[in-house]
């Protein structure tokens, strides 16, 4: 599934596409997404400018000047590209023509994505249920202390809890915590105020990482220009079971929690 550096990154190439652009035409190819495309509100997005493209937790948002916003998630195989092309492919549900001449394609395999337009001041229920991305201010030491320190969830399960910190994803938590020493199994009262901190300063940066070599692809995440992300190359423990952890001798174990795969160093986190 994208994660944040994965939809930070869509967001920040279909940007110059879409800027002081309107949108001409769209084209309805499968309407059936997670949630059913509202198509009866189209017409109030078409010829009318863009005023601003934004990222919230990992959903990408389109203001457009007349108070009506468009929200789209990526599921877990969907994707945004920006082409020119006539011909799509099978499974290019959403068709966004710009008066530029370029398209901005929605396409999505699995069809767990979704694209809904609704009034900005009126929000949207999805985008509400989200707590602070790690890099929003609201997300400071204390607010993280404070949301986990009566906890008994694991603090792997906490940084996959999009209710209290959002767009972490499983592939990062595993990294986050390694890069902290931290076990996956500790509870959420356990973990200090000191050790909130390392969490935050770490997310930052390996997202950060994450953002700057385009996303990690495992198998479907591809960016605006169809291009795989790079960061699976500076992975330290995800999908590397059995390996030599790179902090000592030890090999890097997997267990599962919360029905996700966890990587870590049972020596060098605790």
């Amino acid at each position: 599934m994208p994660e944040l550096p994965e939809v930070e990154t869509t967001k920040r190439g279909i940007e110059p596409y879409l800027h002081n652009q309107s949108i001409t035409k769209i084209l309805v190819r499968q309407k059936s997404l997670r949630i059913p495309f509202n198509d009866n509100l189209k017409k109030h997005i078409t010829h009318v400018k863009i005023k601003n493209i934004k990222r919230r937790a990992k959903y990408i948002v389109i203001d457009f000047a007349n108070e009506y916003s468009m929200v789209i998630h990526l599921g877990m195989t969907g994707n945004l590209r920006a082409s020119r092309q006539k011909k799509f492919l099978k499974h290019d549900h959403i068709i966004f023509y710009l008066e530029s001449g370029n398209s901005l394609i929605f396409n999505d395999v699995r069809r767990f994505g979704l694209v809904q337009i609704y009034k900005t001041k009126g929000s949207f229920y999805l985008l509400d249920n989200n707590g602070p991305d790690p890099f929003e201010k609201k997300a400071d030491v204390d607010y993280f202390y404070n949301r986990i320190k009566n906890s008994s969830a694991s603090i792997k399960s906490i940084l996959l809890n999009h209710k209290i910190i959002s767009g972490i994803g499983n592939i990062y938590a595993s990294e986050i915590l390694f890069s902290t020493n931290i076990s996956p199994l500790r509870m959420g009262r356990d973990i200090s105020h000191t050790d909130c901190k390392k969490i935050l300063q770490q997310s930052k940066i390996i997202l950060n990482k994450a953002i700057k070599a385009g996303g990690t692809t495992l198998n479907d995440y591809f960016n605006a220009e169809s291009k795989p992300g790079y960061f699976k190359i500076q992975l330290n423990v995800y999908g590397k079971e059995g390996e030599k952890c790179p902090s000592c001798e030890s090999k890097i174990s997997k267990i599962t929690q919360s029905n996700r795969s966890t990587y870590f160093c049972k020596e060098s986190q605790n």
